[in-house]
């Protein structure tokens, strides 16, 4: 059974990170009883590995194979006689040949210490390149040698192939069982006899199991190393190949994490690693490298499992939530029998909080896990209430639900946004702005409270208030908010407004710099070093402000008329924007 094509020719790009004791080495062949004791030379190039032979005529004007292709090469003896040998030996070595078998005739046999002085030029030249050359007997012509070694390779590969069914089938019953990662990563340890390791993308230790009677090493040290090895994955082309990463200590044991990839729909969405010993055995990590190729498809399986049920959970919850800040329950029956589900009291008490993250988050795959983690966090928050606390993502910003027992006062209130701000800033990059309304009852006190969060963050942005806050810390816009929303409160601000506008064109310095000096009680030069101006230069520019608006600046009366139009502009800017959000047109 002659071999003069690779069996699977797209498989070069994958055997650098196939374990060589998966494989057949050269070693193993010439282990053989047919080829045994024929090594004349190269023996530094024995561990490398055999997939297939040819004969010498294929070499000649042959394309090169891929890279560590496993080509044996057998040749006549006459081909390697005299000076000539060593430049056929550096043509086979030249072309990606792991090994040179040289069959001799029928004439030249002799005593294999006799044999050993054989063809001294293509000796040197074999061992110079470090490719083994053995001289094999008159009856191993290419027939036999080929199908040797096709045997070989078959009966390793088929080896593999029923410890991987094996593996497969083993891991798929625990998986079929739905009992979880968890239970799947246990599985794998006992197989393995080494600790297992689960972790997502931003390094967040998913299982971690060791079978029965075995040390389990503290996690926080191949958790980071893992980390920072899934930070590569999305860089290069995808493989679902184990690579043995550097070795760590663990609790005092040195360990290898040998992971593979777990993928949903192509996408890394994480690791699983075999923590093995650093001496372990040469068999032992070739099935532990199958046991954690097989168990990070399975692995992946469950993840998409829980992350189909944890998406339709939020998406069911998030429009849940949506529908009642917008107040979209047309009777109390719609509104009772969706609360139910999601463990909403109609009549108790709830404040909602509003978390605007900065920078926003993008639409980046990583960046919505995070916000959805972060989101998961939130609700996790012991807020001291019976009742769950609810969380969804609506456009960039995080809204909460959560419900206030009656003893809480505004200070409660106050902590629960700030443990929300530390949720949303320890899973986003960046910082996070929370504001809060009033605690109401009801669904309608839920979509008050929204409305109120959001125009608390819209006013903060633009006065530069703390980043957390409620709605009634702004108090003078809660007292302007009939004014705001009244024709002749906006016809007042736009009067006084408009002038100082159209003398300022486009840059609005002159708004900024009234607004600077009243807010500095009136102090020239104070406003002066808040606005990093010169002190005639603000002069300058206060006295247009005067001629713009046709009274004097400096007179209390006008510093007070400017600053109230101006946050009824602000405060009626915000109305119309939240307006247009919350009650589109039909």
């Amino acid at each position: 059974m002659a071999q003069t094509a690779p069996p699977d020719a797209g498989r070069g790009a994958h055997t650098a990170r196939v374990d060589p004791s998966d494989l057949v080495s050269i070693a193993d062949l010439l282990a053989e009883p047919l080829l045994r004791n024929t090594l004349l030379a190269g023996s530094d190039g024995t561990s490398r590995t055999v997939r297939w032979c040819i004969p010498l005529s294929e070499i000649d004007g042959a394309p090169p194979p891929e890279p560590d292709a496993g080509l044996v090469v057998h040749a006549p003896v006459a081909r390697l006689r005299g000076p000539v040998g060593a430049d056929v030996v550096r043509r086979v070595a030249g072309a990606g040949a792991v090994a040179l078998l040289v069959r001799v005739e029928p004439a030249d046999a002799a005593p294999p210490a006799q044999l050993r002085g054989y063809l001294p030029e293509a000796r040197a030249a074999a061992d110079e390149a470090g490719l083994p050359l053995a001289l094999l007997p008159a009856t191993a012509d290419f027939r036999a040698v080929s199908q040797l070694v096709a045997t070989k390779v078959l009966a390793q590969s088929t080896h593999v192939l029923e410890y991987s069914d094996r593996v497969h089938r083993s891991l798929g019953e625990i998986l079929a069982r739905g009992t979880g990662i968890p239970a799947l990563a246990h599985g794998m340890s006992r197989m393995a006899g080494a600790p297992v390791m689960v972790v997502d993308l931003d390094g967040a230790v998913l299982a971690h199991e060791s079978g029965v009677g075995q040390a389990r090493p503290a996690p926080e040290y191949a958790a980071d190393l893992l980390r920072r090895h899934g930070d590569t994955l999305g860089a290069g082309p995808p493989s679902h190949e184990a690579v043995a990463l550097g070795p760590t200590d663990a609790g005092g044991t040195a360990v290898v994490p040998l992971a593979a990839p777990i993928s949903i729909g192509g996408e890394p969405c994480g690791l699983v690693a075999v923590l093995e010993p650093v001496d372990g055995d040469a068999h032992d990590r070739a099935q532990r490298r199958i046991v954690v190729q097989e168990g990070a498809v399975l692995i992946g399986a469950e993840m998409l499992r829980m992350r189909s049920m944890t998406e339709a959970e939020e998406r069911t919850r998030g429009d849940f939530v949506v529908d009642l800040v917008h107040g979209r329950f047309a009777d109390g029956q719609q509104l009772v029998a969706r609360a139910r589900h999601h463990g909403f009291v109609p009549d108790g008490r709830h404040v909602v909080l509003v978390a605007e993250p900065d920078p926003p988050v993008s639409d980046d795959a990583r960046a919505v896990r995070r916000f959805q983690a972060a989101a998961r966090a939130v609700e996790r928050i012991d807020h001291g209430a019976a009742g769950p606390i609810l969380a969804t993502q609506v456009g960039g910003n995080l809204v909460v639900v959560a419900p206030v027992p009656g003893d809480h006062g505004p200070e409660e209130v106050r902590t629960l946004a700030g443990a929300v701000a530390r949720a949303v800033q320890e899973r986003l990059v960046g910082t996070a702005r929370v504001a809060f309304g009033g605690a109401r009852s009801g669904a309608g006190g839920a979509a008050t409270g929204y409305r109120e969060a959001r125009t608390a963050l819209s006013l903060a942005r633009r006065v530069d208030a703390a980043p957390v806050v409620g709605y009634e810390d702004l108090r003078i816009f809660v007292a302007l908010r009939e004014i705001a929303d009244s024709e002749n409160g906006r016809r007042f601000a736009e009067e006084v407004l408009t002038p100082l506008r159209r003398a300022d064109g486009h840059n609005r310095s002159l708004e900024s710099v009234v607004l600077a000096y009243i807010g500095e009680s009136g102090n020239l030069n104070a406003a002066a070093r808040r606005l990093g101006l010169h002190r005639n230069t603000t002069l300058y520019k206060l006295d247009r402000i005067s001629r713009a608006i046709g009274m004097d600046i400096r007179s209390s009366d006008t510093q007070f008329m400017v600053w109230l139009a101006h946050h009824v502009d602000t405060l009626a800017k915000v109305n119309d924007s939240l307006d247009a959000e919350l009650a589109p047109p039909p």
